[in-house]
């Protein structure tokens, strides 16, 4: 695949600004369409072949100190999604992140007086597939080759194969995948 000029430059661009943080995002990497925005002190480890596309909005990585963000080989995260990492989030290989989703391991603030804030990891399975406008919320897990539908809100663990949709998002049918089943 050809990158056009203005996207090899933004991957350049981003390539650099991750080196400088001390992050090496594996081979074949590349972003489209705009500048991602990358905040915090955290570390960022991406696989090989990892695809962001900032068309229309910038994908938003936020990386507190001492936190994790790990992205597997081969998958995308499109336009708009906001990542927002204070602990560990870990996006298995193949996985397609719809635009404008929202993983967040923490809530940023106590909900009831003398509670703290939550922190807990967020963990995508391999070839996860998360529609449009998804939220999943601290202490998630989705397993491998779930589908969460557009606009769903994620605050429970969800197994392997299933689709799930809905506020709070709901168990709708399994989904029929062999193990080395990947998404195009």
């Amino acid at each position: 695949m050809r990158l056009q000029p203005l996207n090899r430059l933004r991957t350049w661009l981003t390539i650099l600004r991750l080196r400088l943080r001390g992050d090496r995002p594996g081979s074949r990497f590349f972003v489209h369409s705009g500048l991602p925005r990358i905040e915090g002190r955290g570390r960022i480890s991406i696989a090989e072949r990892v695809n962001w596309s900032c068309h229309g909005a910038p994908v938003a990585v936020e990386v507190g100190p001492g936190a994790l963000l790990e992205i597997g080989a081969r998958a995308f995260l499109n336009a708009g999604v906001e990542i927002v990492c204070h602990h560990w989030v870990r996006i298995g290989e193949h996985c397609r992140i719809g635009p404008r989703c929202v993983l967040a391991d923490t809530n940023h603030h106590p909900v009831h007086e003398g509670q703290g804030v939550r922190v807990a990891p967020v963990k995508l399975g391999r070839n996860v597939w998360l529609g449009r406008g998804v939220i999943v919320l601290p202490g998630v897990t989705i397993g491998d080759h779930a589908v969460i539908a557009a606009g769903s809100v994620v605050f429970g663990d969800i197994p392997p194969r299933e689709v799930w949709r809905g506020n709070p998002a709901a168990f709708v049918k399994p989904v029929r995948a062999g193990e080395g089943y990947v998404r195009p």
